[in-house]
């Protein structure tokens, strides 16, 4: 349950009523919660803002839900999608598996139907922004840090902004000048302090994935 209050959600809802009881629920849980009445609103806001998981009524005016879902996997495989709707039909149902929806609840929602819904799509967020180096240490995409054993590693500013740099370019040389620059940003970067700050990173993770390219710079090499 801690883990919802990290992401956030977009919820449409023709049904002013439902809309206004279950919103009162998701702003308890999430770290945002949209708001749409229909399915041409919910995709505008969708474009603004990017939410990590829309949860849609299938009947609504304008768009229905799973016009919408079509309209979003064009561009986007990655936002989780949850589809709501008062009646089981098996068109919808073969629609939600071809779209990657993560759930086809059949209302109303409850605690029993939508959390399980919302566990899911939030635990295939987390498993779909990892970055693995080995097998007990992992970068997630999502928050920008770093884990060895689902627990954050422990890292200066420098350190941080350095290894995000290198996994961004991942098997591609970053040269003294990008580090000093994107790093070290107004300050004078020896290559002294770089080495420094490169092996007490080394100590900090598995063996042998940063490389040092001779007068040119550092790479990171992982199997991705």
């Amino acid at each position: 349950m801690d883990k919802f209050g990290d992401f956030t959600i977009l919820y449409i809802e023709d049904d002013e009523g439902i809309r206004a009881v279950n919103l009162r629920i998701l702003k308890r849980m999430f770290k945002e919660v949209y708001e749409a009445s229909d399915g041409k609103e919910g995709y505008e806001i969708y474009l603004r803002k990017h939410p990590d998981i829309i949860l849609s009524d299938i009947k609504m005016p304008n768009m229905d839900g799973i016009e919408l879902a079509k309209k979003i996997r064009e561009r986007d495989k990655k936002t989780k999608i949850i589809i709501s709707t008062a009646f089981s039909d098996e068109k919808y149902l073969l629609d939600a598996v071809e779209l990657g929806l993560e759930r086809y609840i059949v209302k109303p929602l409850t605690k029993r139907n939508l959390l399980p819904a919302l566990k899911k799509a939030v635990s295939n967020i987390d498993k779909d922004s990892r970055l693995s180096f080995s097998e007990n240490f992992y970068y997630n995409e999502y928050n920008e840090l770093f884990y060895e054993n689902d627990r954050v590693i422990d890292m200066t500013k420098k350190e941080l902004a350095l290894m995000r740099l290198l996994v961004k370019n991942r098997g591609m040389i970053v040269s003294y000048s990008t580090i000093e620059h994107e790093v070290w940003e107004d300050e004078y970067m020896s290559l002294n302090s770089l080495r420094t700050t490169i092996g007490f990173l080394r100590k900090k993770l598995p063996k042998n994935i940063i490389k040092n390219v001779s007068n040119m710079g550092y790479k990171l090499e992982i199997d991705t």
